[in-house]
């Protein structure tokens, strides 16, 4: 991990990302998700490359814990990595999300509040949570779809900061979205990520570039900050750093969390709290 994270500092993220090697590693994720599992011949044939070359990108992904080995081929871990569409996300991990999102309704959002809402599928089960609130808060998202989720609520007074639609990350974004969020004060940002562990947040780099800005620029903005993060995104650490643990004021993740998790929250120094599953069938 430290000799991967190494290369990646030296040559530089964005360069990494968007080099013959990153592009590669970024469809093998994408390709694992979309098959669940694939061999090493299939993979192959796919990227064109050898199978000398797959192999060796199959296990620095796997070291970055963000696809399994099996023989032969390799496995997807879940929903965090890949470019499905955001909707989609919801399958994965449903229960856990749902717990979360029930918690922060009921013991976060208060009566005139203002809230930046993040993208994410966990984000997006809020957002529905929240269409059904029957009191007045203001909520700013760049979600289209946490926008039509909450749209219809007259209690919700919803500002967007606008930009140039991408449907992979469902998120409007543009140079002057950082303008519009440096002159906000908004009283908590609900945040998102791909992965955390002691060395901070971090997001995958099938993510944009501009995501990570974004997400630094609305923490320095907001009086608190809030993390939602389930139980399968713990101890993963992704390409694009978005700030450290003692920028985060909350973390709201699932009680589906392990004790090795539980450990590992414990030793992050941040305050936790864990979200009551029940036994949920999504509609």
């Amino acid at each position: 991990m430290d000799e991967y994270n190494n290369k990646a500092t030296k040559l530089g993220l964005q360069d990494y990302a968007f080099s013959k090697k990153g592009i590669r590693q970024n469809r093998i994720l994408f390709l694992l998700l979309k098959h669940k599992s694939m061999s090493n011949k299939e993979l192959c044939e796919k990227l064109g490359c050898s199978e000398a070359t797959v192999r060796n990108d199959l296990r620095e992904l796997s070291q970055l814990k963000l696809i399994k080995r099996v023989f032969g081929g390799a496995t997807t871990l879940d929903d965090t990595y890949g470019c499905i569409p955001m909707s989609e996300h919801l399958e994965y991990a449903y229960e856990e999300k749902e717990a979360i999102a029930d918690y922060v309704a009921e013991n976060i959002l208060k009566p005139n509040q203002s809230v930046v809402l993040d993208m994410g599928s966990t984000c997006l089960a809020l957002a529905k949570r929240i269409a059904t609130l029957s009191f007045d808060i203001n909520i700013v998202t760049n979600s289209l779809l946490n926008a039509e989720a909450i749209s219809k609520n007259p209690h919700i007074y919803l500002s967007m900061p606008g930009g140039t639609y991408n449907i992979t990350s469902d998120t409007f974004d543009s140079a002057r979205t950082l303008e519009y969020y440096d002159s906000i004060r908004p009283d908590c940002y609900l945040m998102s990520a791909n992965g955390l562990t002691s060395g901070g947040v971090t997001i995958t780099m099938t993510s944009d570039t501009s995501r990570a800005m974004v997400k630094q620029k609305i923490i320095q903005s907001a009086n608190k900050v809030i993390l939602l993060c389930d139980h399968n995104k713990l101890n993963k650490n992704c390409f694009y750093k978005v700030c450290e643990i003692s920028n985060i004021d909350l973390i709201v993740t699932d009680d589906k969390c392990s004790p090795e998790d539980r450990n590992i929250l414990s030793d992050l120094g941040a305050k936790v709290v864990f979200a009551p599953t029940m036994a949920i069938v999504p509609e």
